[in-house]
């Protein structure tokens, strides 16, 4: 089985060039698939191995969009991915967060929070896969340590030159990648070596 980290990895942030920020998209509009993402989920479909997104999105919990929205957004990527030939099995969200504006999504502890790895044992455990047997590739350190929790092999995508080297951040994943194309492409044809394949 293989996760993904959805944000950055799949899909692009959401950058407001007149406000400095860089989010996840809120809305349909916003959304943007990464360079070579649904080849990357085209290429595991045709491998007949199940895919999913793993991921923390919180946006609810801070009052930047509504439940309603992040079902349209999820809804867009899907679209997106369909358009290729492609498509995820399934999207696994964690809601919470600390500082959340309704206290109902309020969490310090959140299992299903990343670092934490609640949602990645779900996911292996929905799809009956042994985590060990399951690949999770993120963009930051907190999906590496998630995904080291858990039990999965672990991915990255960036430069390992990256002032957010998961090195610096005391995380070692399995493969470093520029992009999930080339990602999922070492993970299908065996290139796993962490040291090589940056």
């Amino acid at each position: 089985m293989i996760l993904f980290d959805r944000d950055g990895v799949l899909n692009e942030l959401w950058r407001e060039p007149d406000l400095g920020l860089v989010d996840s998209p809120s809305n349909r509009a916003q959304v943007r698939l990464t360079a070579g993402a649904a080849e990357a989920v085209r290429r595991v479909n045709q491998r007949d191995i199940p895919c999913a997104v793993v991921s923390n999105q919180p946006g609810v919990a801070k009052g930047k969009l509504s439940r309603g929205q992040l079902h349209a957004v999820t809804a867009e990527i899907a679209t997106h991915l369909r358009d290729s030939g492609a498509r995820l099995d399934r999207y696994y969200y964690c809601l919470h967060h600390p500082q959340s504006l309704d206290p109902r999504l309020r969490h310090d502890e959140c299992p299903n929070r990343k670092p934490r790895p609640g949602l990645l044992l779900r996911a292996c455990h929905d799809f009956g896969v042994r985590p060990a047997d399951c690949w999770f590739i993120g963009d930051t350190h907190v999906d590496l340590r998630a995904g080291s929790a858990a039990g999965c092999r672990t991915a990255w995508i960036g430069s390992v030159r990256c002032d957010v080297c998961p090195v610096r951040a005391g995380t070692s994943p399995d493969l470093v990648a520029p992009d999930v194309l080339t990602c999922v492409e070492r993970i299908l044809t065996g290139v796993v070596d962490a040291a090589d394949a940056g």
